[in-house]
């Protein structure tokens, strides 16, 4: 095999590895065939410099030629930077992975900490836990939260858990956690920081087995924007105005629910069932 440069957004260079596109694919559920075949196509590229995104749109294209499944899966840090470009529908989708798993949610809100009033992107809560919930979107690929970020929101944090809100939950008996919600990565410095000062991040790959991508993938959690269908633009703020974040949204509702034509609503639904494996009636 002959070598081959891989030129990362970040501009730094490192040699192709077949090995993390066999593992790209198998990670969405290709099987051991279909990797194998996609990531020697990739590697038998005859160009000596490729950058990471023209291999995405390699492994993209050979995957939807497979399974559309595969392909809509693959596309998952692509569908989470798509809920843009500004914050909210991040927000919205982030508050309904939460009722997912059983939690009461409220999102965009203005909480009294101890010294000054705060904005919050989300509570959320059930019996015995409340979250207090920040959210951190970017939509640019390769840009990570930074230790500065995570200093200013520690000390809004910081704030808000000693304000009358929040006191008043702890002396009911409920824990108050606080945490901050990315679709992008961390640096290590942030990491260590809220680790330090026992505070919680969400985010890609993080926590380790834990991150928000494995618990999309496991959950079946996935944002409307992995549909193909659903690019940023009118649709999605019908959606995000609906709280109609997951891409299992949609095979609940109706077309005419939502303005939509039958054509648009029946395509919609058609790679929903495709991404879900599932027929609808």
């Amino acid at each position: 095999m002959k070598k081959i440069t891989v030129v990362k957004s970040s501009g730094q260079e490192e040699p192709f590895s077949w090995q993390n596109v066999y593992d790209s694919a198998r990670q969405v559920g290709a099987t051991r065939e279909i990797a194998v075949e996609i990531a020697d196509r990739v590697a038998s590229s005859r160009r000596e410099r490729i950058t990471t995104a023209e291999i995405r749109r390699q492994v993209d294209r050979l995957l939807r030629q497979a399974d559309p499944k595969l392909a809509m899966r693959f596309s998952l840090p692509e569908a989470m930077r798509r809920l843009g470009p500004t914050g909210f529908p991040f927000e919205s989708y982030v508050g309904r992975i939460f009722e997912a798993q059983g939690f009461k949610v409220k999102i965009g809100t203005h909480l009294q900490g101890r010294c000054v009033q705060h904005e919050v992107d989300f509570l959320a809560w059930n019996d015995e836990l409340l979250y207090i919930g920040e959210c951190k979107y970017h939509n640019k690929r390769g840009i990570k939260v930074d230790l500065p970020t995570a200093l200013m929101y520690a000390a809004r944090f910081d704030d808000l858990e000693k304000g009358e809100f929040a006191q008043k939950k702890i002396q009911a008996g409920r824990r108050v956690k606080s945490m901050m919600v990315t679709n992008t990565e961390f640096t290590q410095e942030a990491i260590k920081y809220f680790d330090c000062i026992g505070k919680s991040l969400w985010g890609w790959k993080h926590p380790i087995h834990r991150g928000i991508e494995r618990m999309i993938d496991e959950e079946g959690i996935y944002p409307i924007t992995i549909l193909p269908s659903c690019r940023p633009g009118r649709l999605i703020e019908i959606f995000s105005k609906k709280r109609l974040m997951l891409a299992r949204d949609v095979l609940e509702v109706e077309a005419k629910d939502l303005g939509l034509s039958l054509r648009v609503m029946d395509q919609i639904k058609k790679e929903a069932q495709e991404l879900f494996g599932s027929k609808i009636n």
